[in-house]
């Protein structure tokens, strides 16, 4: 059984436990005029992520992250003030994205043409207007991050 201290540092724990990912958290949100999807990946940029929509009208989001690794091959913090002879590693880390897929089923009053996502302070946000009654088109879509 690991010490309080190494409980609260991981640093005796086997290796699975600290090689766990983490799930970016999603909010959806619905105004009179749109639909917000807002996905929180710390650290991430909008060339990580991956969005479009299909003909069954199905918002695909997903993530791919290359985890930083050091000359051994373990884990590194990814700075660029580090150099490949100082060793480092984490004491703590919470938050790993690494892979991650989201399928949204939306509603057919979304307005595939209108849709716009931006990337910002570690937020995807993602707009979906709401269409004025037109018909729904049915056909892959990518959606390209601002």
């Amino acid at each position: 059984m690991p010490s309080i201290f190494g409980d609260l540092f991981y640093d005796q724990w086997p290796e699975f436990y600290t090689k766990r990912g983490t799930t970016p958290q999603i909010n959806v949100i619905e105004t009179d005029k749109k639909f917000k999807i807002e996905i929180a990946a710390p650290g991430m940029t909008k060339d990580d992520f991956h969005v479009e929509l299909n003909a069954d009208n199905q918002l695909i989001v997903c993530l791919d992250k290359e985890c930083e690794k050091d000359a051994n091959g373990k884990e590194c913090c990814g700075d660029e003030d580090c150099t490949p002879d100082e060793k480092h590693h984490y004491l703590r880390r919470e938050f790993s994205y690494t892979s991650f897929r989201q399928i949204f089923n939306l509603p057919d009053s979304v307005d595939r043409d209108k849709i716009v996502a931006k990337m910002k302070h570690g937020v995807l946000r993602i707009k979906l207007p709401k269409r004025d009654g037109a018909d729904r088109k049915s056909e892959l879509k990518q959606i390209a991050i601002e």
